[in-house]
């Protein structure tokens, strides 16, 4: 257990001391850190990797249970249009390419959900439903292979079948999930020339991973947006990758990836401010912002409604900490975290 961790619990039992003990506040800080954590995790290993930085772990990744949120609407959980912008099957070579959209959509895979996490950049498009699906686009196969699968399972697949997805050829394999006896079903195909795509389900039977498949829509194009701009980048660095996940209250997290060229990389990542974290300035200053070092590689601020963290590959040739403090110095957070559109 983490130091703040520690810290934490024991200053919620010391203000409960002589009462009943609310769980919620420990519960909620608990789950935010370890958010963070995994999120640090990702980033330190696509650095190690020639940073080839993917926003979704490709670890196996225990099924946790969740405390029951009512399930949203696909809509809810749904980016923006993204109006005379095409969808990947008008524009191949496009998927992957741009930070700030999506190529596709998937209402059907979002139905039921709680939660959806989308992804746009560094050659791939991705939307996850945590406990549930996955579906990946790319240019190309190896693309595909190097995102990993993030769906927990044995990780023992059984051979590939040949199948159709619509009037599409594909494959399909299966994997036991780690618990309750369930099957991970994976589906990859060609909706078009010089496309590919991928669809990772929990579901008992091959028609149905296949099915759900052929319902994925390559046919208009939305933006990857998350609630806050970053207007100050260093020389020569550009924003590289975006993702942003969506809940029943609109925004939950989301991130932006920044590349500096030669592997230099930082990410800024925002979350709703989980319960019970109050004020706490920082001994640094970021424009208009005190900002607090949590550990080496990691920077740490409060803006409105969020907690923004900046995190550094931590190498002697990356991106340094002043290079973060002058990225979060034009963090520029959105009015409204509840309305993606108007992001």
């Amino acid at each position: 257990m983490s130091t703040d961790l520690d810290q934490r619990l024991a200053a919620t039992l010391r203000d409960r001391a002589g009462g009943d003990v609310d769980p919620a506040p420990i519960v909620a800080w608990a789950r935010h850190r370890g958010g963070r954590l995994r999120f640090r995790r990702r980033m330190l290993a696509g650095a190690a990797a020639g940073c080839t930085v993917v926003l979704a772990a490709v670890a196996l990744v225990r099924v946790e249970p969740r405390p029951h949120t009512p399930a949203m609407p696909p809509s809810t959980l749904a980016l923006p249009v993204a109006p005379g912008l095409p969808g990947a099957l008008q524009r191949p070579g496009a998927v992957g390419a741009d930070p700030g959209v999506v190529h596709f959509s998937a209402d059907d895979v979002l139905g039921g959900a709680e939660y959806a996490t989308w992804q746009a950049g560094r050659g791939t498009e991705s939307v996850e439903i945590p406990n549930k699906a996955r579906v990946l686009l790319a240019t190309d196969v190896a693309a595909l292979d190097a995102a990993g699968l993030h769906l927990a399972s044995a990780r023992q697949p059984r051979p590939p079948v040949d199948v159709l997805v619509g009037d599409r050829p594909g494959t399909a394999w299966s994997d036991a999930a780690p618990t309750g006896g369930g099957t991970l079903w994976t589906v990859r195909w060609q909706p078009a020339g010089g496309l590919w795509a991928q669809l990772d389900l929990y579901t008992g039977e091959r028609g149905e991973a296949t099915a759900a498949a052929a319902r994925v829509r390559f046919d208009a194009a939305h933006r990857c947006v998350v609630p806050f701009r970053l207007d100050v980048l260093p020389v020569g660095a550009r924003i590289r990758e975006c993702s942003v996940r969506l809940g029943a209250g609109g925004f939950v997290s989301g991130a932006l990836i920044v590349d500096g060229g030669g592997g230099r990389w930082l990410a800024v990542r925002a979350e709703r401010r989980p319960p019970g974290v109050g004020e706490s300035g920082g001994d640094l200053v970021a424009g208009p912002y005190r900002v607090r070092r949590v550990i080496d590689g990691q920077l740490e601020m409060l803006v409105q409604q969020c907690l923004v963290d900046a995190f550094l590959a931590d190498r002697g040739d990356d991106f340094t900490e002043q290079d973060a403090l002058t990225v979060l110095g034009g963090y520029r957070p959105a009015l409204d975290l509840d309305h993606p559109d108007t992001w």
